[in-house]
């Protein structure tokens, strides 16, 4: 079973390799630092945003979840609301990383991000907005 992680619960060996392995897979962003980038991750606290969930296989990063805030811009390095690759996963992973992800955004009181991350798993679920079976990771 694919492993979900919150970037908080990583210790600081486990934070750079995963952020290598993910610079490494199709993510993309507009700086690829992983110092900078880890900087920015490293503001990331319990009960607020941002926060950034990996999604394991094996011990290699395969999935994202970044959770932002409920404003475009509100950091330098990752200037959506939110984004994450869950359409890419089999389908019980994906519906587990965005039901994550909406209960971390209600934890930290993002309603609207809450109700956005509802409406694209209802989508999911429904084959909306996913990639075929063939091409999931």
């Amino acid at each position: 079973m694919d492993e979900i992680i919150n970037y908080c619960e990583l210790d600081e060996y486990e934070k750079v390799q995963c952020l290598d392995e993910l610079l490494k897979t199709s993510f993309s962003c507009i700086d690829r630092n992983v110092k900078d980038i880890k900087a920015e991750m490293d503001k990331s606290q319990e009960g607020s945003l941002p926060q950034f969930l990996f999604v394991r296989r094996d011990k290699k990063v395969i999935g994202y979840m970044f959770l932002i805030a409920e404003k475009e811009n509100a950091s330098k390095h990752f200037p959506w609301w939110a984004v994450d690759n869950s359409d890419e996963l089999p389908i019980e992973t994906d519906l587990r990383l965005v039901q994550y992800g909406v209960s971390l955004c209600t934890q930290a009181g993002c309603l609207k991000l809450a109700d956005r991350l509802e409406m694209q798993m209802e989508n999911h679920r429904n084959g909306i907005g996913r990639r075929p079976p063939e091409f999931s990771l």
